[in-house]
């Protein structure tokens, strides 16, 4: 499993995009390191920040599920409240992680920028 495989499991060429957004920002800093991960059937980046596994994207056929994870909202630098601020679909899962589902490049872009301004 690689960064590719997981890119093959979208459909739809907007989260395709979206993607690549999120993993080429992530990968382009110094601070984060970027793994294909596979466990039965969900497929899925963790990003790290030295041993925290601070984000996540799950690829799905028309969107990428991005995660804010425990070890990040642990920092203080970003909320639930904050970030629904920004984006009124972000959700709380069971295990108190922000989730969104991203459709696009657009809405990579602004996220991933909301994200590395806090990092």
């Amino acid at each position: 499993m690689n960064l590719n495989d997981l890119r093959a499991e979208i459909v739809a060429a907007d989260a395709k995009a979206a993607f690549d957004v999120l993993v080429s920002g992530f990968s382009s800093r110094a601070d984060f390191s970027v793994h294909a991960h596979e466990k039965g059937f969900l497929n899925s980046v963790r990003i790290w920040r030295g041993d925290d596994f601070c984000f996540a994207a799950i690829p799905n056929d028309e969107w990428v599920l991005a995660y804010i994870r425990k070890p990040e909202l642990r920092l203080g630098r970003l909320s639930f409240e904050a970030v629904v601020a920004q984006f009124p679909d972000a959700r709380l899962n069971k295990s108190g992680e922000i989730t969104l589902r991203i459709r696009d490049a657009a809405t990579a872009e602004r996220w991933l920028s909301m994200v590395l301004t806090q990092a």
